[in-house]
């Protein structure tokens, strides 16, 4: 038998918790380094502030093409502005579209520019179902507010 020394240090799992604790704080300290200097979508942020809405609308049954503009100078066009800013219309899919495209039904793509210079454009069509309501409450309104130019 061996005589233990008495100083020996730790038991070896003893450090080897340590180890990984002092990696998972470095790890941690890492991540929160990275997150502080990487810039916030405007999704995870206070409303953003919308300042111009361009609508396009196309087909239907005759085929036209419109498009309608909203803008912080368009009578009653801030509403629709201040939705278009809202978290829940920031986290919309791109697209909405439905499983058979056909016949007769107007197609929309709607472009909202934000202060900063970003962009959200987001396209659906007429009768599809699963859109989330406030993309159609924003395409109602900017159709009834928004100029044609």
């Amino acid at each position: 038998m061996e005589a233990s020394t008495g100083d020996a240090g730790p038991p070896e799992d003893a450090m080897d918790r340590r180890t990984i604790t002092r990696k998972s704080f470095a790890t941690l300290v890492a991540a929160c380094a990275v997150a502080t200097l990487a810039p916030a979508a405007p999704a995870s942020a206070a409303p953003a502030v919308a300042t111009s809405i361009t609508l396009d609308r196309s087909g239907g049954f005759a085929g036209q093409h419109q498009t309608f503009l909203v803008n912080r100078s368009t009578p009653d066009g801030r509403p629709v502005l201040r939705l278009a800013g809202r978290g829940d219309f920031l986290r919309l899919r791109a697209s909405y579209l439905p499983k058979n495209p056909c016949c007769d039904r107007f197609e929309y793509r709607l472009t909202v520019t934000y202060r900063g210079g970003f962009r959200k454009t987001v396209s659906t069509v007429q009768g599809t179902s699963g859109v989330p309501e406030i993309l159609w409450t924003v395409i109602s309104d900017v159709e009834r507010v928004g100029a044609q130019p």
